[in-house]
Formats: structure tokens, sequence, C-alpha cells
């Protein structure tokens, strides 16, 4: 029954990136990704691996909605790849259990420092990729990254608020 209600919430939430949040642009400058909330909140007890391959499969299919050729891959196998690290440096106790990041498990403070940095490294991967290429202005990507880093923790935030009053 797991399984069917994680594809369920991958389904909607690639939906919900492709069809509206991808066409949302603040200033001009700015995009929520909030699909990286989906590999942020999976179980502390799922292994890398198994984790970098969500995130593959879960940035492809941004990717193809948003032609992107692979930029979403990369920056979310790259979130998938330190997660661990930051549930370590972030959590404000040591477990020994699984549980799945929030605030309940990490604390306001700890989840906060979780979700920023997991976000901006997301963002900054994602637009390094983008600017990399052309001699894009350094400034302007800059900007992008704080506008989209900032409209993605706003959305998690409601998200979370959402998600812990169903509970």
């Amino acid at each position: 029954m797991m399984i069917v209600r994680k594809i369920l919430c991958w389904t909607g939430m690639i939906l919900l990136q492709a069809l509206v949040l991808n066409r949302v642009h603040i200033a001009g400058v700015g995009t929520p990704l909030l699909y990286i909330w989906l590999l942020m909140k999976e179980n502390s007890g799922v292994s890398r691996q198994t984790l970098m391959l969500e995130a593959f499969a879960l940035g492809l299919a941004v990717d193809i909605f948003s032609d992107t050729w692979g930029m979403n891959a990369a920056a979310a196998v790259a979130l998938a790849f330190v997660r661990p690290w930051l549930l370590r440096v972030c959590a404000s106790r040591e477990e020994l259990e699984t549980y799945t990041p929030g605030v309940r498990a990490m604390g306001v403070g700890g989840f906060s420092r979780y979700l920023v940095l997991g976000v901006l490294l997301h963002h900054a991967v994602l637009l390094a990729l983008e600017l990399f290429p052309t001699s894009a202005d350094w400034l302007v990507g800059s900007l992008r990254l704080g506008a989209c880093s900032l409209l993605t923790l706003a959305c998690m935030a409601a998200l979370e608020n959402v998600a812990a009053r169903k509970k």
C-alpha cells in the first residue's frame, strides 16, 4: 500500500511542478522547484543508492516536462548524495532508528537548517549547470538562486504546515 501512495504522491508532485509551478515566474527570476520536497521528506532509513535512483527518476520526469535536458536530474542526484550528511549535521539528536525528517523529528531549527541547506545546494547545482555553457551574468544567476530558493522554501513551509495539520 505504501508503494501505491508513493507513486500517487510522485505523480501529483510531477504534475504540479510541470503544469503549475514551472509557469510561475516571480519578477521573471524566481521559479519554485517544489518537487525536491519529496526527496527531502524521504525516510532516513532509505539507502543512499535507492535515494539517488529515486532522485534521478524524479528529476528526469521533471526534465521531460520542463525541457531542461537532465539538469534537474543531476541536481536532484547531487541532493540525494549529500542528504545523509545533511541529516547527520542538522538533526539535534543521535538517531539510531529511522525517522521521517520534519519538525517533530528534528526540531524547528534543525529542520529549517536541513531544508535551507538542501534547497540551496540543489538550486546552486541546477543554476550552475544552466549558466555554465554560456557566458551568462553570474549576478543575475545569484539573484535567481536567491529568488528560487526563497520561493521553494516558502512553498515547502506551506506544504509542511498542511501536512502537519493532517496528523
